[in-house]
């Protein structure tokens, strides 16, 4: 039970909290099927588009590396985030930066995360485990290996 719950925190950055998400789900398996899409990619390119608190949105496109659900993934997508930390959002996507992306499907086209789904800067995770004592960042490592471990091989392999 103690590794379930801390893999669902696999789902939350290493800072401060800024939203509230809660799981009815058993197993990292039955979170996996909440989703129409999971991949990684680099972001290349982000804006941030203007609204109400509640309705701005950085559009970032990426370039996909990787596809483990939903085959259908382009190799060129474009990501919404919130940017309100209350609604799960956060900063704007760093370019360059490698990202994990469990994202819901939108009607205009894009990947949709926030309200507790994962966008994940890879990059950021190493460094936060390095900020880690050796125990925390062995369990935290330990955590993400069995995320890629349950994901497995990917459906789709872009090249460069």
């Amino acid at each position: 039970m103690l590794r379930v719950i801390l893999l669902s925190f696999i789902f939350f950055p290493f800072t401060a909290f800024g939203c509230s998400c809660f799981s009815e789900t058993k197993s990292f398996e039955e979170e996996i099927k909440k989703y129409d899409a999971i991949f990684t990619g680099i972001a290349i390119n982000t804006n941030k588009m203007a609204g109400e608190w509640d309705t701005a949105f950085y559009k970032t496109e990426m370039v996909v590396q990787q596809v483990w659900k939903n085959q259908f993934v382009p190799k060129s997508v474009f990501i919404k985030t919130d940017i309100e930390s209350s609604s799960c959002g956060g900063p704007a996507p760093k370019i360059g930066n490698r990202f994990i992306v469990f994202a819901h499907a939108t009607k205009e086209g894009l990947f949709e995360t926030g309200g507790c789904s994962t966008f994940m800067d890879l990059e950021q995770i190493k460094k936060d485990l390095d900020a880690l004592n050796s125990n925390d960042k062995e369990e935290w490592e330990t955590i993400i290996k069995d995320m890629w471990l349950i994901l497995g091989s990917p459906l789709v392999v872009y090249s460069k």
